[in-house]
């Protein structure tokens, strides 16, 4: 392309990042540095291929999707975006000022290409689970950027005290432990904290081999019923409320809340703490500074089954559908170089588990040090052999405002004592409500992108 005076320009490429840098309602950075990763190898990218130009816009990952969508009301949408996961399907759904779908599955658009302006093609590359959660009807629809899992954080110095000499690996083994901390003289008030967060619903669902939606989880056919009464959602509820009426479970009492737990963990006001592998660092920062040692184990299953390692949690890149052939190659090249190994590897220092199977590879070898705390334990749930529609974790429009349904009612449970049954009934026709809405609208003739887009992680 040149410009009046004859000098040719790069095509421009317009990539927004979800930041997921700030959380919550603080201004305080959890996860400093995050996407960084990202950035360098946009750099890189134009740097080998000055014929094109990757520029990088950082918008809150929870406004991200509603910011794409005034985009294209206003007719310039970006060329590609990066969605969070609880808005995979969002992404599917949102259309462009045709009433086509905005997107193009990443895999479509790639074909049978090897390589794209000398990039090596990587998507055969990603790692298994990985591919199957950003993936319908077998078709990768973006590429992942990050992908985290929840893993078990342990108070190890209390444990030894309290003769608990392995970290649990199933509810009944997490159980017995808090009973043998509770006997402590001088032990922590309570075993246990995770948040009342919508995506340990997910995990303990499917942990148990059941379903969320249907559809195989919206994998194979469109989700158009939730299910929140089914038997393995409220076994989870009630083994969760008994622990907490055991004195075991501690609940800060807010939803969503990670850091509340983080921080009870690091006070020393119990032993066990649920969050996400990408603040190993911060839970090792608390236990060195609170005098104690921190271990770390797999997420607790229900009983015997075989050990699933998702859903996972993390973001990917969408592209654009209808962009001219040469940006469009461009920003395919682009999607390919941002993972490749080099790059695939640089990212697993900024709190995600390995993408790729060359990543994975380095972290397994023998003088791999791991970058925090809990990667290793959290990248062998990544790598499970357990490959189902119930393993690959439900996809389903508006999962952002059926997780506050799950949230609301788990409080209920909770904090006001109402009986699980009926509770997650209710929730169900609120869950159901939401989902209709959301399809009425992807549905419609001619479609229109739902209207629900603010989200969270």
């Amino acid at each position: 392309m040149s410009n009046s005076t004859g000098i040719d320009e790069p095509i421009t490429i317009e990539v927004w990042l979800g930041d997921s840098a700030k959380t919550g309602d603080s201004d305080e950075d959890m996860l400093p540095g995050f996407g960084n990763p990202i950035v360098d190898a946009a750099d890189s990218f134009n740097r080998a291929h000055p014929e094109y130009r990757v520029r990088i816009r950082k918008i809150d990952y929870r406004e991200l999707p509603k910011a794409v969508a005034e985009a294209v009301a206003r007719g310039n949408p970006p060329d590609v975006a990066e969605y969070v996961y609880t808005a995979t399907q969002v992404a599917l759904d949102t259309r462009n000022r045709a009433g086509e779908p905005l997107f193009v599955p990443v895999q479509r658009a790639v074909g049978d290409r090897a390589k794209i302006l000398g990039e090596p093609v990587v998507l055969d590359d990603l790692m298994p689970s990985a591919r199957d959660y950003w993936s319908r009807g077998g078709e990768l629809v973006s590429v992942p950027t990050s992908v985290t899992s929840n893993v078990l954080f342990a108070n190890k110095t209390v444990l030894e005290r309290a003769g608990v000499d392995r970290m649990p690996v199933t509810w009944q083994e997490l159980t017995a432990a808090c009973a043998a901390v509770a006997e402590l003289p001088d032990g922590p008030p309570h075993g246990v904290t995770w948040p009342n967060y919508g995506w340990l619903f997910h995990r303990e669902v499917i942990g148990q081999g059941g379903l969320f939606s249907n559809g195989d989880n919206g994998r194979t056919a469109r989700s158009t019923r939730v299910f929140l009464e089914s038997p393995e959602l409220l076994r989870y509820v009630r083994w969760w409320r008994e622990l907490q009426r055991s004195g075991h479970y501690f609940y800060t009492g807010e939803l969503n809340d990670y850091f509340g737990g983080m921080a009870a963990f690091g006070r020393q006001e119990v032993a066990f703490a649920v969050t996400s592998s990408a603040v190993g660092d911060v839970m090792a920062g608390m236990a060195a500074e609170g005098g104690f040692e921190c271990a770390v184990g797999q997420l607790p299953r229900s009983g015997d089954r075989p050990y699933s390692g998702g859903p996972f949690g993390g973001q990917s890149f969408f592209l654009t559908a209808g962009l001219p052939k040469e940006k469009e190659d461009g920003a395919l090249a682009f999607l390919q170089h941002q993972l490749n190994p080099q790059h695939a590897i640089a990212r697993m220092r900024d709190r995600s588990l390995p993408l790729t199977r060359p990543a994975y590879e380095q972290a397994m070898a023998e003088h791999w040090a791991e970058p925090f705390p809990g990667f290793l334990v959290a990248t062998e749930q990544l790598a499970s052999p357990n490959r189902t529609p119930a393993a690959a974790g439900p996809l389903l429009g508006n999962l952002n405002g059926i997780n506050g349904v799950l949230t609301a009612a788990m409080h209920d449970v909770l904090v006001s004592g109402a009986d699980p049954a009926s509770r997650f009934r209710l929730a169900g026709e609120e869950a159901q409500a939401l989902l209709d809405r959301h399809n009425a609208a992807a549905l419609a003739y001619p479609p229109v992108t739902p209207d629900a887009l603010t989200v969270t992680a």
